[in-house]
Protein backbone atom coordinates (compact mmCIF):
# COMPACT_ATOMS: atom_id res chain seq x y z
CA UNK A 1 0.00 0.00 0.00
CA UNK A 2 2.90 2.38 0.73
CA UNK A 3 4.33 1.76 -2.75
CA UNK A 4 0.93 2.39 -4.36
CA UNK A 5 0.57 5.65 -2.44
CA UNK A 6 4.05 6.70 -3.52
CA UNK A 7 3.27 6.01 -7.19
CA UNK A 8 0.01 7.92 -6.95
CA UNK A 9 1.92 10.83 -5.42
CA UNK A 10 4.30 10.87 -8.38
CA UNK A 11 1.39 10.81 -10.85
CA UNK A 12 -0.23 13.83 -9.19
CA UNK A 13 3.03 15.74 -9.74
CA UNK A 14 3.68 14.71 -13.36
CA UNK A 15 4.80 17.48 -15.68
CA UNK A 16 3.23 18.58 -18.97
CA UNK A 17 3.22 16.18 -21.92
CA UNK A 18 3.35 19.17 -24.25
CA UNK A 19 4.60 22.66 -23.38
CA UNK A 20 4.91 25.41 -26.00
CA UNK A 21 6.13 28.66 -24.44
CA UNK A 22 5.98 30.72 -27.62
CA UNK A 23 9.48 32.10 -26.94
CA UNK A 24 10.68 30.95 -30.35
CA UNK A 25 12.43 31.99 -33.50
CA UNK A 26 10.04 30.67 -36.19
CA UNK A 27 9.65 28.35 -37.95
CA UNK A 28 10.54 26.07 -35.01
CA UNK A 29 8.03 25.87 -32.13
CA UNK A 30 9.97 24.39 -29.22
CA UNK A 31 8.30 21.86 -26.94
CA UNK A 32 9.74 22.46 -23.46
CA UNK A 33 8.23 19.27 -22.01
CA UNK A 34 10.48 16.22 -21.53
CA UNK A 35 8.94 14.76 -24.73
CA UNK A 36 10.53 17.46 -26.95
CA UNK A 37 7.91 17.20 -29.71
CA UNK A 38 8.82 20.38 -31.53
CA UNK A 39 6.22 21.92 -33.82
CA UNK A 40 6.33 24.27 -36.78
CA UNK A 41 4.97 27.79 -37.29
CA UNK A 42 2.88 27.33 -40.45
CA UNK A 43 1.37 29.63 -43.09
CA UNK A 44 2.95 32.76 -41.66
CA UNK A 45 2.23 32.17 -37.99
CA UNK A 46 4.86 34.03 -35.99
CA UNK A 47 5.65 35.47 -32.58
CA UNK A 48 4.72 38.78 -30.99
CA UNK A 49 6.41 40.76 -28.19
CA UNK A 50 3.06 41.30 -26.41
CA UNK A 51 2.95 39.16 -23.25
CA UNK A 52 0.92 38.70 -20.09
CA UNK A 53 2.37 40.79 -17.26
CA UNK A 54 3.30 37.59 -15.39
CA UNK A 55 5.54 36.28 -18.19
CA UNK A 56 8.55 37.27 -20.28
CA UNK A 57 9.60 36.57 -23.86
CA UNK A 58 7.19 36.44 -26.80
CA UNK A 59 3.81 34.90 -27.62
CA UNK A 60 2.40 32.97 -30.62
CA UNK A 61 0.53 35.20 -33.07
CA UNK A 62 -2.25 34.07 -35.45
CA UNK A 63 -3.98 36.09 -38.19
CA UNK A 64 -7.30 34.22 -38.12
CA UNK A 65 -7.02 33.24 -41.79
CA UNK A 66 -4.63 30.31 -42.20
CA UNK A 67 -1.96 30.55 -39.45
CA UNK A 68 -1.27 27.74 -37.00
CA UNK A 69 1.45 25.94 -35.04
CA UNK A 70 1.46 22.27 -35.99
CA UNK A 71 3.02 19.16 -34.44
CA UNK A 72 1.79 16.20 -36.47
CA UNK A 73 3.06 13.36 -34.24
CA UNK A 74 1.65 14.51 -30.87
CA UNK A 75 -0.04 11.42 -29.34
CA UNK A 76 -3.05 11.34 -27.03
CA UNK A 77 -4.40 8.10 -25.54
CA UNK A 78 -8.11 7.39 -25.23
CA UNK A 79 -10.05 9.77 -22.99
CA UNK A 80 -8.23 9.90 -19.70
CA UNK A 81 -7.87 12.92 -17.42
CA UNK A 82 -6.55 16.13 -18.93
CA UNK A 83 -5.70 19.77 -18.30
CA UNK A 84 -5.01 22.29 -21.04
CA UNK A 85 -3.75 25.69 -19.88
CA UNK A 86 -2.71 28.76 -21.86
CA UNK A 87 -2.81 32.55 -21.96
CA UNK A 88 -5.21 33.96 -24.53
CA UNK A 89 -5.55 37.42 -26.08
CA UNK A 90 -8.37 38.10 -28.53
CA UNK A 91 -8.39 41.73 -29.72
CA UNK A 92 -11.55 43.77 -30.04
CA UNK A 93 -13.17 42.99 -33.39
CA UNK A 94 -11.39 39.62 -33.66
CA UNK A 95 -14.03 37.36 -32.14
CA UNK A 96 -14.94 34.83 -34.83
CA UNK A 97 -15.90 31.17 -35.24
CA UNK A 98 -12.58 29.53 -34.41
CA UNK A 99 -10.63 27.02 -32.33
CA UNK A 100 -7.72 27.99 -30.11
CA UNK A 101 -6.29 24.46 -30.36
CA UNK A 102 -7.13 20.93 -31.52
CA UNK A 103 -5.67 17.53 -30.64
CA UNK A 104 -6.31 14.84 -33.26
CA UNK A 105 -8.50 15.19 -36.33
CA UNK A 106 -11.77 13.86 -34.90
CA UNK A 107 -15.12 15.59 -34.77
CA UNK A 108 -17.92 14.46 -32.48
CA UNK A 109 -17.87 12.04 -30.60
CA UNK A 110 -14.09 12.25 -30.13
CA UNK A 111 -13.41 15.95 -29.91
CA UNK A 112 -10.44 17.43 -28.07
CA UNK A 113 -10.39 21.19 -28.66
CA UNK A 114 -11.77 24.55 -27.54
CA UNK A 115 -13.69 27.28 -29.33
CA UNK A 116 -11.84 30.08 -27.62
CA UNK A 117 -14.22 31.85 -28.06
CA UNK A 118 -16.81 31.12 -30.76
CA UNK A 119 -18.40 33.97 -32.71
CA UNK A 120 -21.04 34.38 -29.99
CA UNK A 121 -18.30 35.28 -27.44
CA UNK A 122 -18.80 31.98 -25.59
CA UNK A 123 -15.87 29.65 -24.91
CA UNK A 124 -16.84 26.00 -25.59
CA UNK A 125 -14.55 23.31 -24.11
CA UNK A 126 -15.10 20.01 -25.93
CA UNK A 127 -13.61 16.71 -24.74
CA UNK A 128 -15.36 13.62 -26.07
CA UNK A 129 -19.00 13.52 -27.15
CA UNK A 130 -20.46 17.02 -26.84
CA UNK A 131 -23.95 15.50 -26.63
CA UNK A 132 -23.04 13.21 -23.73
CA UNK A 133 -21.16 15.18 -21.03
CA UNK A 134 -18.31 16.14 -23.35
CA UNK A 135 -18.97 19.89 -23.51
CA UNK A 136 -18.96 22.76 -21.04
CA UNK A 137 -19.07 26.49 -21.81
CA UNK A 138 -18.54 29.92 -20.24
CA UNK A 139 -19.16 33.46 -21.45
CA UNK A 140 -15.98 35.12 -22.69
CA UNK A 141 -17.31 38.55 -23.67
CA UNK A 142 -15.74 40.42 -20.74
CA UNK A 143 -12.36 38.85 -21.52
CA UNK A 144 -11.98 40.28 -25.01
CA UNK A 145 -9.00 42.61 -25.57
CA UNK A 146 -7.27 41.46 -22.38
CA UNK A 147 -4.79 38.73 -21.56
CA UNK A 148 -6.72 35.91 -19.85
CA UNK A 149 -5.35 32.70 -18.41
CA UNK A 150 -7.55 29.83 -19.56
CA UNK A 151 -7.45 26.38 -17.94
CA UNK A 152 -9.62 23.52 -19.20
CA UNK A 153 -9.91 20.31 -17.16
CA UNK A 154 -11.78 17.03 -17.47
CA UNK A 155 -11.58 13.72 -15.61
CA UNK A 156 -12.34 12.01 -18.91
CA UNK A 157 -14.56 9.05 -19.77
CA UNK A 158 -16.94 8.28 -16.90
CA UNK A 159 -15.45 11.00 -14.71
CA UNK A 160 -17.20 13.22 -12.20
CA UNK A 161 -15.70 16.63 -12.98
CA UNK A 162 -14.97 19.02 -15.82
CA UNK A 163 -14.39 22.76 -15.61
CA UNK A 164 -13.26 26.01 -17.21
CA UNK A 165 -11.06 28.41 -15.25
CA UNK A 166 -10.43 32.06 -16.14
CA UNK A 167 -7.46 33.67 -14.39
CA UNK A 168 -7.34 30.91 -11.79
CA UNK A 169 -11.05 31.07 -10.88
CA UNK A 170 -13.73 28.55 -11.88
CA UNK A 171 -15.97 30.05 -14.57
CA UNK A 172 -18.03 26.87 -15.17
CA UNK A 173 -18.01 23.31 -13.86
CA UNK A 174 -20.04 20.08 -13.93
CA UNK A 175 -20.11 16.79 -12.04
CA UNK A 176 -19.77 14.57 -15.11
CA UNK A 177 -17.30 14.25 -17.95
CA UNK A 178 -16.50 12.39 -21.14
CA UNK A 179 -13.53 11.98 -23.45
CA UNK A 180 -12.35 10.54 -26.75
CA UNK A 181 -12.76 6.76 -26.98
CA UNK A 182 -10.00 6.39 -29.59
CA UNK A 183 -6.36 7.41 -29.55
CA UNK A 184 -5.66 10.76 -31.20
CA UNK A 185 -2.61 12.02 -33.10
CA UNK A 186 -1.49 15.54 -33.92
CA UNK A 187 -1.65 18.97 -32.26
CA UNK A 188 -2.64 22.28 -33.83
CA UNK A 189 -2.40 25.51 -31.84
CA UNK A 190 -4.50 28.31 -33.27
CA UNK A 191 -6.68 26.11 -35.46
CA UNK A 192 -9.33 23.41 -35.90
CA UNK A 193 -8.21 20.59 -38.18
CA UNK A 194 -10.25 22.05 -41.05
CA UNK A 195 -9.23 25.30 -42.79
CA UNK A 196 -12.13 27.49 -41.68
CA UNK A 197 -11.76 27.77 -37.89
CA UNK A 198 -8.58 29.77 -37.36
CA UNK A 199 -7.86 31.65 -34.16
CA UNK A 200 -7.31 35.42 -34.45
CA UNK A 201 -5.12 36.76 -31.67
CA UNK A 202 -2.26 35.70 -29.39
CA UNK A 203 -1.64 32.51 -27.40
CA UNK A 204 1.13 32.07 -24.86
CA UNK A 205 2.57 29.42 -22.53
CA UNK A 206 0.44 26.58 -23.95
CA UNK A 207 0.51 23.39 -21.84
CA UNK A 208 -1.19 19.98 -21.88
CA UNK A 209 -1.10 17.71 -18.80
CA UNK A 210 -2.25 14.10 -18.58
CA UNK A 211 -3.94 14.80 -15.24
CA UNK A 212 -6.43 17.19 -13.69
CA UNK A 213 -4.51 20.02 -12.03
CA UNK A 214 -5.73 21.12 -8.63
CA UNK A 215 -7.28 24.59 -8.20
CA UNK A 216 -4.13 25.67 -6.35
CA UNK A 217 -1.92 24.53 -9.23
CA UNK A 218 -4.10 26.34 -11.76
CA UNK A 219 -3.86 29.50 -9.68
CA UNK A 220 -0.07 29.17 -9.72
CA UNK A 221 -0.10 29.05 -13.52
CA UNK A 222 -2.39 32.06 -13.64
CA UNK A 223 0.13 33.93 -11.49
CA UNK A 224 3.01 33.06 -13.80
CA UNK A 225 4.26 30.09 -11.78
CA UNK A 226 6.03 27.21 -13.42
CA UNK A 227 7.94 24.02 -12.65
CA UNK A 228 11.13 24.11 -10.55
CA UNK A 229 14.25 23.54 -12.65
CA UNK A 230 16.87 23.24 -9.88
CA UNK A 231 17.50 20.14 -7.78
CA UNK A 232 17.82 20.67 -4.01
CA UNK A 233 21.09 19.85 -2.28
CA UNK A 234 20.17 17.92 0.86
CA UNK A 235 22.21 17.67 4.06
CA UNK A 236 21.62 14.99 6.70
CA UNK A 237 22.51 14.70 10.40
CA UNK A 238 21.63 11.53 12.34
CA UNK A 239 21.24 11.04 16.07
CA UNK A 240 19.77 8.20 18.08
CA UNK A 241 16.39 7.44 16.48
CA UNK A 242 16.25 10.48 14.19
CA UNK A 243 17.46 11.87 10.87
CA UNK A 244 17.44 15.64 10.34
CA UNK A 245 17.30 16.80 6.71
CA UNK A 246 17.82 20.35 5.43
CA UNK A 247 18.23 22.11 2.07
CA UNK A 248 18.16 25.59 0.54
CA UNK A 249 14.96 26.91 -1.01
CA UNK A 250 14.53 26.10 -4.73
CA UNK A 251 13.17 28.82 -7.08
CA UNK A 252 9.51 28.25 -8.11
CA UNK A 253 8.98 25.44 -5.56
CA UNK A 254 5.96 25.74 -3.27
CA UNK A 255 6.44 22.40 -1.50
CA UNK A 256 8.87 19.50 -1.25
CA UNK A 257 8.22 15.77 -1.16
CA UNK A 258 10.50 13.58 0.96
CA UNK A 259 11.19 9.98 -0.02
CA UNK A 260 12.90 7.40 2.17
CA UNK A 261 14.66 4.08 1.58
CA UNK A 262 15.25 1.68 4.47
CA UNK A 263 18.18 -0.74 4.35
CA UNK A 264 18.60 -0.38 0.59
CA UNK A 265 14.93 -0.94 -0.24
CA UNK A 266 12.75 1.02 -2.65
CA UNK A 267 12.15 4.72 -2.10
CA UNK A 268 8.67 5.63 -0.85
CA UNK A 269 7.18 9.03 -0.16
CA UNK A 270 6.87 9.75 3.57
CA UNK A 271 6.03 13.47 3.73
CA UNK A 272 5.32 16.72 1.91
CA UNK A 273 6.46 19.98 3.49
CA UNK A 274 6.46 23.65 2.57
CA UNK A 275 9.63 24.46 4.52
CA UNK A 276 13.24 23.52 3.86
CA UNK A 277 13.82 20.97 6.60
CA UNK A 278 12.36 17.72 7.88
CA UNK A 279 12.98 15.45 10.88
CA UNK A 280 12.26 11.74 10.56
CA UNK A 281 11.95 10.11 13.97
CA UNK A 282 11.39 6.68 15.50
CA UNK A 283 14.19 5.15 13.43
CA UNK A 284 15.90 1.85 14.19
CA UNK A 285 19.53 1.97 15.41
CA UNK A 286 22.02 0.12 13.25
CA UNK A 287 19.92 0.46 10.08
CA UNK A 288 20.93 2.53 7.03
CA UNK A 289 18.34 5.14 6.00
CA UNK A 290 18.49 7.03 2.69
CA UNK A 291 16.54 10.14 1.65
CA UNK A 292 15.91 12.31 -1.38
CA UNK A 293 13.83 15.47 -1.84
CA UNK A 294 11.83 16.68 -4.85
CA UNK A 295 10.68 20.32 -5.29
CA UNK A 296 7.07 20.74 -6.46
CA UNK A 297 4.94 23.58 -7.81
CA UNK A 298 2.58 22.88 -10.70
CA UNK A 299 4.52 19.66 -11.12
CA UNK A 300 7.65 18.05 -9.77
CA UNK A 301 11.13 19.41 -10.48
CA UNK A 302 14.43 17.51 -10.55
CA UNK A 303 15.13 15.20 -7.62
CA UNK A 304 17.89 16.00 -5.12
CA UNK A 305 21.05 14.13 -4.28
CA UNK A 306 20.57 11.00 -2.17
CA UNK A 307 21.85 11.15 1.41
CA UNK A 308 22.42 8.03 3.51
CA UNK A 309 23.65 7.18 7.00
CA UNK A 310 23.37 4.53 9.70
CA UNK A 311 21.27 5.44 12.74
CA UNK A 312 23.59 5.23 15.80
CA UNK A 313 22.88 3.17 18.88
CA UNK A 314 22.37 5.06 22.17
CA UNK A 315 25.54 5.44 24.27
CA UNK A 316 26.06 2.59 26.80
CA UNK A 317 24.91 3.22 30.38
CA UNK A 318 27.56 3.26 33.07
CA UNK A 319 27.18 2.06 36.68
CA UNK A 320 23.68 0.73 36.11
CA UNK A 321 21.36 -0.52 38.86
CA UNK A 322 23.03 -3.02 41.17
CA UNK A 323 26.62 -2.31 40.14
CA UNK A 324 27.59 -0.52 43.32
CA UNK A 325 26.56 -0.13 46.93
CA UNK A 326 25.89 3.56 46.52
CA UNK A 327 24.78 3.80 42.90
CA UNK A 328 24.72 7.53 42.14
CA UNK A 329 24.32 6.95 38.37
CA UNK A 330 21.38 4.57 38.38
CA UNK A 331 19.50 4.63 35.06
CA UNK A 332 16.51 2.51 36.06
CA UNK A 333 14.59 5.34 37.70
CA UNK A 334 13.64 3.27 40.77
CA UNK A 335 15.24 5.69 43.20
CA UNK A 336 16.86 9.09 43.29
CA UNK A 337 20.55 9.29 42.43
CA UNK A 338 22.80 8.61 45.40
CA UNK A 339 20.22 6.57 47.35
CA UNK A 340 19.93 3.34 45.40
CA UNK A 341 21.15 0.40 47.56
CA UNK A 342 20.12 -3.18 46.69
CA UNK A 343 18.24 -4.65 49.70
CA UNK A 344 20.26 -7.87 49.61
CA UNK A 345 23.45 -5.91 50.27
CA UNK A 346 22.08 -3.83 53.14
CA UNK A 347 23.65 -6.02 55.94
CA UNK A 348 27.06 -5.78 54.32
CA UNK A 349 26.75 -2.03 54.01
CA UNK A 350 25.71 -1.74 57.66
CA UNK A 351 28.67 -3.88 58.82
CA UNK A 352 31.07 -1.68 56.83
CA UNK A 353 29.58 1.37 58.45
CA UNK A 354 30.00 -0.03 61.99
CA UNK A 355 33.61 -1.04 61.38
CA UNK A 356 34.47 2.51 60.34
CA UNK A 357 33.15 3.68 63.70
Amino acid sequence: MVLVASLLGLLTQAGPVGYYKGDDTPPMAIDSSPNARNGVYTNGATTNPSKPAALTGTSMSFDGVDDLVSETTFPWPTGGPVTVAFWNFVPTGSVQNSSAFTVGNMDNANRFHVHGPWGDSVLYWDYGDINANGRISANYASRVNAWTHVALVSEGVGGAFKAIYFDGTVAASATNSNGPVVALTGLQIGSWTGPALRHKGLIDDFRIYGRVLTPAQIQLLAQGGTEPTTAPVVNMVVTTGTADLSWAAVPNAVSYTIERSVAGGAFTQIASVTGTSYTDSGLTPGVIYSYRVTPVSVSAGPVSNTVSDTIPFPPPRTNDHGEGLFDDKCACGSSAPGTSIPWALLPIALLAFLRRR
